[in-house]
């Protein structure tokens, strides 16, 4: 941008010389230097925190389907890129083990309500001990409790979608052999509730960043277009703040550590492309109008419409 504004200085002070405005001297042939750097420390410099900007993504959360059960898949009854419904089955597993243990606690928590109860009867004809009533009743609530057990279970080989979505990563076909392990799950699963739209700002720069102020961001997706939007919020940590769970002592920190910028959440005011038709993964440019150095503002506005109609060449 200082490069365009010193070619526009040239131009006009190119014409002005030829119309016999100015005499060119020294002091004239040198001023195109002098521009540049006054541009620089006057305009430029302060609107890295009046106007910051920085690089924006769509994240979107991926829920990995591990069902809670182990077993044979006998259905899979959604198909990928298939938008679904809170509730709506993915697969099912072959439930014949878990129906079976069902069947096995409800009978032998039939035998041990009849047992209780003659124990009791016993009892109230005073042929009969207390510790067979207390024994017969922690049966009882012991096969109550895991026949709860056998009947969550049984549930569970119905695998349903946790929210409104789409599945995206489907590998899973029936005859495969499924297991509650955290460590591979069989669908990916993306939600339609689950989204963030995200600016990097510098933490030189993001000092004077608020809620509520004015976003514009340019997306690779929709080139030539400005989305307007409204900072929601400011993220206050980044990876390098983490530490994490490790046998190994944490390295101090060093002046070689990378800078890393803090996240800036937006939230999108504009109608014909609203943040839920943002697809994961889109990124583009976000320029904040803080509330600071409020001149530099149509610099800012006019370099975020050049990077918007410089989308329709960008790879």
């Amino acid at each position: 941008m200082i490069v365009f504004l010193t070619l526009i200085y040239v131009a006009v002070l190119f014409l002005a010389i030829k119309i016999g405005l100015i005499k060119l001297n020294t002091f004239w042939k040198l001023s195109p230097a002098i521009w540049m750097v006054l541009l620089f420390f006057v305009l430029f410099v302060p609107m890295q925190w009046g106007a910051p900007s920085g690089a924006v993504n769509q994240f979107q959360t991926v829920i990995e389907i591990i069902p809670n059960v182990n077993g044979e898949v006998t259905e899979v009854e959604v198909q990928a890129l298939e938008s679904v419904k809170q509730g709506d089955v993915l697969f099912r597993i072959d439930p014949t083990q878990y129906q079976s243990r069902v069947d096995q606690f409800t009978a032998q928590l039939e035998l041990s309500n009849l047992n209780l109860d003659r124990a009791r009867d016993l009892m109230e004809r005073g042929v009969g001990r207390q510790l067979d009533v207390d024994i017969y009743r922690a049966e009882v609530l012991n096969y109550s409790a895991q026949l709860d057990n056998a009947n969550w279970e049984l549930a569970e080989t119905v695998v349903r979608a946790p929210s409104d979505g789409v599945v995206v990563g489907l590998s899973l076909r029936p005859g495969q052999r499924v297991a509650n392990l955290p460590i591979r799950s069989w669908v990916a699963f993306v939600g339609d509730d689950e989204y963030r739209l995200a600016a990097g700002i510098p933490q030189s720069r993001v000092r004077h960043v608020r809620p509520g102020q004015e976003v514009e961001v340019a997306l690779r997706l929709v080139p030539g277009k400005i989305l307007k939007g409204s900072v929601l919020e400011v993220v206050r940590i980044n990876p390098s703040a983490q530490l994490p769970p490790s046998g190994m002592v944490p390295p101090a920190p060093t002046p070689a550590d990378p800078t890393l910028p803090y996240a800036v959440v937006i939230e999108m005011e504009d109608e014909v492309l609203g943040l839920a038709k943002i697809p994961g993964g889109a990124v583009g440019t976000a320029a904040i109008y803080t509330d600071s150095v409020a001149a530099t503002h149509i610099i800012r506005r006019v370099m975020i419409r050049m990077e918007a109609w410089l989308n329709y060449i960008k790879p």
